[in-house]
């Protein structure tokens, strides 16, 4: 009994040995192929430049998420309540209209959606600081919301669209590390510009660089027609 208990011992440990080594080249397979995965997204400029897009636009929207509730309260004299109003409406405004941004985009494609987006954008942004009355930041506040929408809903699509199959992951990881850094940039921007200049001039530099990247993508990025298929034909 004690020979075969052994037998099976080393039998247990040589068959160990194995998988551990072919699964020490398992995961270096996966390693080598998700390095080369991220070499290739990093090197197409159109998925770094699309995916700049959203990270610009969320640049802008740290910034108002950041300043707006302290402009309205310690400049415009509102409550607290309208200042969270404020926000709620461009949350509010952004969530509806993705959907319809989304199905638009698939018809006319994402380029001229994320273009336009960019400009919807910017303009109400640049124009909050030039008013106190609580209806019109309400307005500002629920159009930034749509432009929003129209870049946050076609940007995503149009990365997936460039980015191969089986790079699919490291071309949504890489769009949503552009994302994140966007949107963690904007309150730090936002706070040192106005730590020298005023609201006005605080928030049309922002603006002007949400034009000027829309500008930088209009002529940079080719987009590819995609044909959607409606009713299986």
């Amino acid at each position: 009994m004690g020979l075969i208990s052994f037998g099976f011992t080393i039998k247990l440990m040589t068959s160990g040995s194995a998988n551990t080594e072919q699964t020490k080249n398992s995961l270096r397979e996966v390693w080598r192929k998700f390095f080369k995965g991220i070499r290739e997204v990093v090197s197409d400029y159109r998925i770094i430049i699309t995916s700049n897009m959203e990270g610009v636009q969320n640049l802008s929207m740290g910034g108002l998420e950041a300043f707006l509730p302290i402009y309205a309260v310690t400049v415009a004299g509102l409550t607290a309540f309208h200042a969270g109003t404020l926000w709620g409406a461009q949350v509010v405004t952004t969530i509806l209209a993705k959907p319809v941004m989304g199905k638009i985009s698939d018809r006319y494609g994402r380029k001229p959606i994320i273009f336009l987006g960019m400009w919807i954008c910017a303009i109400p942004f640049a124009s909050i600081p030039f008013t106190q009355n609580f209806y019109l930041l309400l307005f500002f506040a629920s159009v930034f919301g749509i432009g929003e929408a129209f870049v946050t809903s076609s940007s995503a699509a149009m990365v997936a669209e460039f980015c191969k199959a089986q790079h699919y992951g490291a071309a949504m990881g890489t769009f949503g590390s552009i994302f994140d850094i966007g949107h963690a940039s904007g309150p730090i921007l936002a706070g040192l510009l106005l730590a020298h200049l005023s609201y006005q001039y605080s928030f049309l530099i922002i603006a002007i660089i949400l034009i000027f990247a829309s500008f930088v993508f209009l002529l940079t990025v080719r987009e590819e027609k995609v044909t959607i298929l409606k009713g299986g034909t």
